[in-house]
């Protein structure tokens, strides 16, 4: 059986949509969508599919469906699954991606699904933090709005866990001059992906519609400074957290001493990434063997997850580094600086303060430390910060009921750290 439109005209549609959450069916919406159907063409039934692998050239494979409205910027084609131009939304159409298939959207039309160049579009709200953030759904996130948005982002990946999922960074802004945030280092404290996601989506959403978040000029500040997000540095820690599969496994569980893995901080085979950077590791005091948490290597970098940050480090010229932990309400920026670089840094800590309101940690001496922020500052001379978002919790996850107030906080920090770096006028290690 075939579709045969006769002729040139714009359809408006009432079309019964489900609205899945998970997978799952939750309820049901109704959508009015107007669509343009190209002249006297031909859909063949079997050209509309219900698979959501699409036929184009281009391998980007991420799984799950998050399903998400966008609206499109012009009059856009879309297409079946032989990528046959079909028809075309109107300028300003929103409408609702359920999926990605290689490097177009999948959205649903008469019941089956048809793709888009998602370049065409713009998202409303791509990321609904207020809950936990599996590494599945962020990649996803991740790759959506790289294909959206591929003149002022960019997506890398930067290594691989020891269980090989990909550590992805997400580059916005066009500025020559760089800053880089990370997050998730400790698997207990994956809200700080969220942190991160919802810089990405609203740093974005501003840059392409040209407005201001706050007191900051998003698109004049990032195309003079480009931030650059590592939203998750331990996937596989986050994923055992997350999951509780490890009361399946008997060697998590002796290391753990527990089955309880809400309050697991390292890697999965129990080394603690933030104890395993090249700062006075060697003078560190750590457990003997892999653990929970503390538990720092068996040489600096030993650990894939720490050895692809130092790499990607290495080859840019970071004008500050942010690393988000999750408790405490608190802000370290101190390793041996001499005095300009203790002044200029305890400047930006300062200013990150004024915005989210948590205490600076004064300045003290560390006999052992394996940080990723101190390596930094000891390697490249310039500011490097823990931040930690929440109220003090115990060994376990941050409670979402803080989130609202954390996000709060939080939501313009990068602006702020970038917009600090432009005010350094050299690419140096000393400004």
């Amino acid at each position: 059986m075939k579709y045969f439109i006769k002729s040139s005209l714009i359809i408006l549609l009432v079309l019964i949509i489900p609205i899945h959450v998970f997978g799952s069916i939750n309820v049901e919406q109704k959508v009015k969508s107007q669509y343009i159907v190209s002249k006297d063409i031909t859909i063949s039934r079997d050209s509309l599919s219900n698979n959501p692998i699409s036929p184009f050239s281009e391998d980007i494979k991420v799984k799950g469906e998050f399903p998400r409205d966008i609206v499109s910027i012009k009059n856009t084609p879309f297409m079946d699954r032989q990528g046959n131009t079909i028809g075309t939304f109107i300028k300003g159409q929103q409408v609702t991606l359920h999926s990605i298939g290689q490097s177009k959207g999948i959205i649903d039309f008469l019941g089956k699904q048809v793709y888009v160049n998602l370049h065409d579009f713009q998202h409303t709200n791509q990321i609904l933090p207020k809950k936990h953030i599996s590494y599945g759904e962020m990649e996803y996130h991740l790759h959506v709005l790289s294909l959206m948005y591929p003149e002022f982002t960019k997506l890398e990946k930067v290594g691989f866990s020891v269980e090989g999922r990909t550590i992805y960074a997400f580059k916005v802004g066009t500025g020559k001059k760089e800053v880089l945030f990370d997050a998730a280092i400790h698997a207990r404290e994956h809200m700080t992906t969220n942190v991160l996601l919802e810089m990405i989506d609203e740093y974005t959403k501003c840059y392409t519609n040209g407005t201001k978040l706050g007191e900051f000029p998003v698109k004049e500040i990032l195309d003079t400074v480009s931030i650059w997000f590592i939203p998750m540095m331990n996937p596989d820690g986050v994923n055992l957290v997350q999951s509780n599969f490890g009361i399946y496994n008997s060697f998590l569980i002796s290391i753990n001493n527990s089955v309880n893995f809400k309050r697991w901080k390292a890697n999965i085979r129990g080394v603690d990434l933030n104890r395993n950077f090249d700062a006075a590791w060697h003078e560190l005091q750590s457990p003997n063997n892999p653990t929970f948490k503390n538990y720092k290597g068996e040489s600096p970098f030993s650990e894939p997850e720490s050895l692809a940050l130092r790499d990607f480090i290495k080859k840019h010229k970071f004008k500050s580094y942010i690393s988000y932990h999750s408790s405490g309400q608190v802000l370290f920026y101190f390793n041996d600086q001499n005095n300009l670089q203790l002044e200029r840094d305890n400047f930006l800590t300062r200013k990150i303060q004024y915005v989210t309101g948590y205490k600076i940690m004064p300045p003290r001496k560390i006999k052992g430390s394996g940080t990723s922020t101190d390596w930094f500052i000891k390697n490249y001379k310039q500011p490097g910060i823990t931040v930690e978002i929440s109220p003090f919790v115990k060994e376990t996850e941050v409670p979402m009921v803080y989130w609202d107030q954390i996000k709060k906080k939080n939501k313009t920090v990068g602006l702020l750290v970038a917009k600090e770096a432009s005010t350094r006028s050299k690419l140096t290690s000393s400004n």
